[in-house]
């Protein structure tokens, strides 16, 4: 018999087809080999191991030179999918991150211009934004710059604890929207994001409040809702 090179790779191999043992390997990838007289159809699913004992046991072969294919990307691919029914434990999946976000309305009885005003001029700010009608705080300073990527940076004094409110204003349509990202001392690398929209009807001002969490502060949902439905309703009585 002429030299016979097989192929072979952990997938399923068979061995039959009248005449000729044909050895299933890594894909594109067989063996063929023919004898004078037909063979008995044989269909078997065996290891690599098992194959080769096989085949010399039965004469047919003589020895076997076994030449593999480095396995393909796929090959891999498919190995590593398999691992968990060998006995690992396969990783954890990673943690999805939940988008909350907070939606509050109010009318205030003024003119978009007037209450957008509100909320960039600093000593409006301090009337309403902080103070004891949202918290027990008073201001310690009030520092901004209105223009789009400009920063502000508020500072109150809550029971003895200096706290900073900073952030950037992302958007700024005046007198018709405002959106700016939003942050404070105790949790500085939490970033929020406020979009405010003022609309005008009658002389009144429908406000309208978007406030998107950072994924951290998702269990303080309930704190900031309150925080800001007082803001908002500070704001309105201004104007009462």
């Amino acid at each position: 018999l002429n030299a016979i090179r097989l192929c072979l790779s952990r997938k399923t191999r068979e061995i039959g087809q009248y005449g000729k043992v044909e050895l299933y390997g890594c894909r594109k990838h067989r063996a063929y080999m023919s004898y004078p007289k037909p063979l008995k159809t044989l269909s078997l699913i065996i290891s690599p191991t098992t194959m080769a004992k096989k085949l010399q046991l039965a004469g047919l072969v003589s020895p076997l030179t076994c030449c593999r294919k480095p396995p393909t990307q796929r090959t891999r691919r498919m190995v590593n999918d398999q691992l968990p029914m060998f006995g690992e434990q396969s990783l954890p999946p990673a943690p999805i991150s939940k988008t909350t976000n907070i939606y509050l309305t109010k009318t205030v009885n003024a003119t978009n211009q007037k209450v957008f005003d509100y909320w960039l001029i600093p000593v409006f700010i301090g009337e309403w934004m902080f103070g004891p009608k949202v918290q027990q705080e008073h201001v310690v300073s009030l520092e901004n710059k209105v223009r789009k990527g400009g920063e502000f940076a508020f500072k109150v004094n809550r029971k003895g604890t200096e706290i900073e409110h900073t952030g950037e204003y992302i958007e700024l349509d005046i007198p018709n929207k405002l959106v700016f990202s939003w942050s404070d001392s105790l949790n500085p690398s939490c970033k929020s994001k406020v979009t405010a929209q003022f609309l005008e009807s009658n002389n009144k001002t429908r406000l309208k409040l978007k406030i998107k969490l950072d994924a951290n502060l998702c269990n303080e949902k309930d704190c900031f809702k309150d925080q800001w439905s007082a803001r908002c309703s500070a704001l309105a009585a201004k104007f009462k």
